[in-house]
């Protein structure tokens, strides 16, 4: 255990030399004559007890205890007095400061017991903060580490199916394709990697906006930083602002500890917020604040923290319309649409059809044990011919569904994406918004309309239910439809 040095100041040498024998055989205690000489040994040496008088020329006890306050504030002090001035001491035990005052002539038992009181509180006072320092660096070396973690996962996520793939686009190797319109957006992706511009990256519903904004990051000169993802649609707009920016421990109720939010997650990083054109108006100030200022406040915080990232935006809407309508703050929009990519539908890049089948063969051989190694090109020809408005991720759940069907090493696709039992070349003339609200009228009627939950629409469709009802308003598809399907 920790030894405590204890230091007795008074100006007559009577008691110094009585009270130190008396001490010593207890504890290690040294002597001072004046407040000056005590201060000066102060600085060259550690104490943790200081006894002093309190009535001494030049300098009091008060005053000194004063000045120990303000510069060794973890010192205890004991104050001996011939006066009985019990107001002024106690007001002065009060003010902080002093931890107890004793009358002179002191008992050296009533001393002994006061001492080893003060020691008790010292060492308590001590191992409390201790531990409280180590809780601190704990909690700090988990947050880091799950981060890393984080980080790591985003990265590898599917890193290690598309190692065989030979799709002449090494940079680049979460993304599946050569066709023309995803080689100009790749080139753009090149050239601004290495900024810290904020991004802007639009597209339909299902074409793979996430894995453009992880190409981005790790392409970066962040990318052994964290890449922090969030879903805006995926959270309830009461909890989003305490996702984003965290929250301190007693900030509302069930806030038991405090908690950082994704912007300090993401420090020094990248974060990436899926679906912004979901977040909601209340957030939306507080967002362009921390784009602007580079700092954010905890919610039930009163300080602000400085943070250092890099901002990658994703949305399906029409974020003008969304100004427009009052839906979008427009000084936010201006400061997220620095550098707007346009990521392009399936339809837009069908030479990466085949590519993309061989791709999703190859992951779901992995994930469920299976060995189907073809495709007729028959199959193949119809999957190009398909309008696809469910995009990439739609394609990627058919090519799933085969794969129940399918015996052998041969890809049974299952053509059930042809809406009404109608062949997509009678269905050509349609437009986008026509095929995709036929689309999502016959995944309502296989659930009875049930749209959220297990085995709801939003779940076949994999998206998020806000989403799909954000599209069944846009496209108009209410309940009245149900005779129409």
């Amino acid at each position: 255990m920790q030894e405590i040095n204890i230091l007795y100041i008074d100006d007559e040498k009577d008691n110094l030399i009585t009270i130190r024998a008396g001490l010593r055989k207890w504890y290690k205690i040294d002597i001072s004559e004046s407040g000056k000489e005590a201060l000066a040994k102060l600085a060259k040496s550690n104490y943790h007890i200081v006894i002093t008088d309190q009535r001494m020329p030049e300098m009091s006890g008060l005053e000194l205890s004063a000045i120990l306050k303000e510069k060794y504030p973890d010192i205890i002090v004991i104050i001996l007095t011939a006066f009985d001035d019990n107001k002024t001491m106690l007001d002065a035990i009060n003010q902080g400061g002093i931890y107890r005052y004793l009358l002179k002539p002191v008992d050296i038992n009533d001393l002994k017991l006061t001492l080893d009181s003060a020691i008790e509180k010292y060492r308590f006072r001590k191992e409390r903060l201790g531990l409280f320092n180590k809780i601190m660096q704990k909690h700090k070396e988990l947050t880091e580490a799950f981060a890393k973690i984080n980080t790591l996962k985003n990265q590898l996520e599917e890193e290690n199916i598309q190692l065989k793939l030979e799709i002449g686009n090494n940079e680049f190797s979460e993304i599946i394709g050569n066709s023309k319109a995803l080689k100009k957006v790749l080139g753009l992706i090149k050239k601004v990697s290495k900024t810290d511009s904020s991004i802007l990256i639009l597209g339909e519903s299902g074409t793979g906006k996430e894995l453009f904004a992880n190409a981005i990051h790790s392409n970066s000169n962040r990318k052994e930083k964290p890449f922090i993802k969030v879903n805006c649609a995926a959270i309830p707009e009461n909890l989003i602002e305490s996702e984003l920016f965290g929250y301190e421990k007693g900030a509302f109720t069930g806030a038991v500890i405090s908690k950082p939010g994704k912007f300090e997650l993401a420090n020094n990083g990248t974060l990436f917020l899926d679906e912004i054109g979901e977040l909601p108006l209340t957030v939306q100030s507080k967002l362009l604040r921390a784009i602007q200022e580079q700092e954010i406040e905890r919610l039930g915080g009163v300080k602000t923290k400085k943070i250092n990232i890099r901002l990658i935006s994703a949305t399906n809407r029409n974020l003008e319309e969304e100004v427009n309508k009052g839906k979008f703050r427009e000084d936010l929009y201006y400061r997220l649409n620095v550098m707007p990519i346009s990521v392009p539908s399936l339809r837009d890049r069908k030479d990466d059809i085949p590519l993309l089948v061989h791709f999703f063969m190859e992951k779901f051989n992995r994930k469920i044990g299976a060995d189907i190694t073809s495709i007729s090109s028959k199959a193949l020809k119809k999957l190009i011919d398909y309008n696809w408005p469910g995009n990439v991720r739609e394609l990627e759940n058919i090519i799933e569904r085969s794969y129940i069907l399918s015996s052998g090493n041969k890809l049974d696709v299952d053509f059930n994406f042809n809406r009404n039992g109608n062949s997509q070349l009678k269905n050509e003339h349609l437009t986008l918004e026509e095929n995709e609200r036929n689309y999502i009228l016959s995944i309502l009627k296989k659930t009875r309309w049930k749209v959220k939950g297990e085995s709801g629409a939003a779940e076949i469709l994999n998206i998020n239910p806000s989403t799909l009802f954000s599209r069944m308003r846009k496209l108009k598809i209410e309940k009245s439809d149900r005779d129409d399907i």
